[in-house]
C-alpha cells in the first residue's frame, strides 16, 4: 500500500515520529550539522500546519512538536510562533515541545497559554561535525531565564562512538544541566541506508558501537550507558534514553505516553524517576474503561502474559531484546489494517500497547477524521 499526500485511506494533513505528532515545515538550510539524520527532509516539501485538534477533539491532548524536520525553529522563528498561536487558539492542552540548537534570542517575549517546553540540543563539544558550539549552548540555558513560565530540558545527541562519548564531554553536559536544574535526554547516531549513503559520499567514516550496526535504533554501548549513568547520579541529574519518558517527567503526567513501561528492561525503567508512576498506571489498566468512540477501529481490550511484539514475530527488527517476547499487561488487539501512526496515536490516547497488524506510515488513517 503506497502512501501519498492525496491518498484518501490517510490523513495527509499530520505527520508522525515516534514521540510526536509533527507540526512545521521542512527549509533547505540549517545549521549544517554534517551527522544529521534529516538531511534528506532538505529536499522535500514538507509544511504541516493543521494543529490536530481542528481533525479530532482528542487529538488536544497528543504531544506536539514545532519544525522537528529540517531547519532549526530558530531559523524560521517566526514561522514557529505562527504554530505556537494556532495550537493556543486551539486550545491545545497537550505537552507542545520546541526541540533548538539556535540563538534562543530570537525567540521573543510572547506568553503562550500552552504546555509549552523548549529542548536545547547540544552535541557536548566543539567539532567541525557539529553546527553548533559550547558556548551558544550555555548562552540558550541563560537566556532560558527569561521565561521562567515554560519548561526546558537538554538534548545530547547523538553520542557518536569515539567522538562525543568520553568522561569529560559527558561531564560537561550534566554539569550544565546540575547548574541549570534540568533533565538530560540522550541517545546514539541514527544511521539510515539513505543518510549513510550520504556520510561515505561525503568520506565521513563513522562506526557504531562494537557489537551494533547502523539502522533505525540510536544505540549506544554498554559501557557508555555506564558512563552516562554514572555522571547523572554524581551531578544529581535525571537523564532519559527515551525523548517521551522525558518529557512525561518534566510535565509531570501520569506516565509516560509512549507506554515505554511494557519493556521496562530495555528502556532502563530501574534508573527512572517516573517507575513508581508508570509501574501504578500499567498496573492498574484493567480499570480503565476506553471512551465510545475513542479509537475509530475495531477492537477489544485483552491481557497477556508473555506477548511478542509484530516486529519481533516478523523478524524485522533490528535488535530485539527479551522484553519483545514477555510483553505483560491490558493490551489494545485491533482487527483492523492500520499504521504505526496509528498505534502510537491509541498508545497516546490509552496508555496501552497495541497487538495489530501494522506498516510503517507516518501518516494516521482516514477514520480518525471528526465527523
Amino acid at each position: 500500500m503506497k502512501c501519498s499526500f492525496n491518498d484518501s485511506r490517510f490523513i495527509a494533513e499530520l505527520f508522525f515520529m515516534k514521540s510526536f505528532c509533527c507540526l512545521g515545515r521542512a527549509l533547505r538550510k540549517c545549521l549544517a550539522c554534517i551527522y544529521c539524520r534529516l538531511l534528506d527532509d532538505s529536499t522535500k516539501d514538507f509544511n504541516f500546519s493543521v494543529v490536530p485538534g481542528k481533525l479530532n477533539p482528542a487529538f488536544r491532548k497528543l504531544p506536539v512538536a514545532v519544525n522537528l524536520f529540517y531547519g532549526d525553529p530558530m531559523l524560521q522563528v517566526q514561522h514557529t510562533l505562527g504554530i505556537l498561536r494556532e495550537l493556543e487558539l486551539d486550545r491545545h492542552i497537550g505537552p507542545v515541545i520546541v526541540i533548538t540548537k539556535g540563538d534562543f534570542a530570537r525567540f521573543p517575549k510572547e506568553d503562550f497559554s500552552l504546555d509549552l517546553h523548549f529542548a536545547f540540543s547540544t552535541f557536548g563539544i566543539d567539532h567541525d561535525l557539529d553546527g553548533g558550539s559550547t558556548k551558544s549552548f550555555l548562552a540558550n540555558l541563560r537566556k532560558a531565564q527569561r521565561f521562567p513560565q515554560y519548561k526546558y530540558s537538554i538534548e545530547f545527541r547523538p553520542i557518536v562512538c569515539g567522538i562525543n562519548d568520553g568522561v569529560e564531554t559527558i561531564d560537561f553536559v550534566m554539569k550544565a544541566a546540575a547548574d541549570h536544574g534540568l533533565a538530560v535526554g540522550y541517545s546514539g547516531l541514527q544511521g539510515k541506508p539513505a543518510i549513510v549513503k550520504q556520510w561515505q559520499e561525503q568520506g565521513l567514516d563513522f562506526q557504531p558501537y562494537p557489537g551494533y550496526r547502523f539502522g533505525h535504533k540510536k544505540i549506544i554501548a554498554d559501557y557508555i550507558e555506564e558512563r552516562l549513568q554514572d555522571r547523572a547520579v554524581a551531578r544529581q541529574v535525571s537523564v532519559f534514553r527515551k525523548t517521551s519518558c522525558l518529557m512525561s517527567f518534566v510535565h509531570n503526567l501520569e506516565r509516560d505516553y509512549n507506554a515505554h513501561y511494557f519493556r521496562p528492561n530495555e528502556v532502563g525503567c530501574d534508573n527512572c524517576p517516573m517507575k513508581e508512576k508508570c509501574f501504578h498506571f500499567r498496573d492498574n489498566l484493567g480499570d480503565i474503561a476506553i471512551p465510545d468512540g475513542l479509537i475509530p477501529f475495531r477492537y477489544e481490550v485483552v491481557f497477556k502474559e508473555n506477548h511478542v511484539c509484530i516486529l519481533k514475530k516478523k523478524g524485522i527488527c533490528e535488535f530485539p531484546t527479551d522484553d519483545c517476547s514477555r510483553i505483560r499487561g491490558h493490551l489494545i488487539k485491533v482487527f483492523d489494517n492500520i499504521t504505526t501512526s496509528d498505534v502510537r496515536v491509541i498508545k497516546w490516547l490509552t496508555g496501552m500497547t497495541v497487538d495489530a497488524e501494522f506498516e510503517e506510515r507516518p501518516y494516521i488513517s482516514a477514520c480518525w477524521r471528526w465527523q
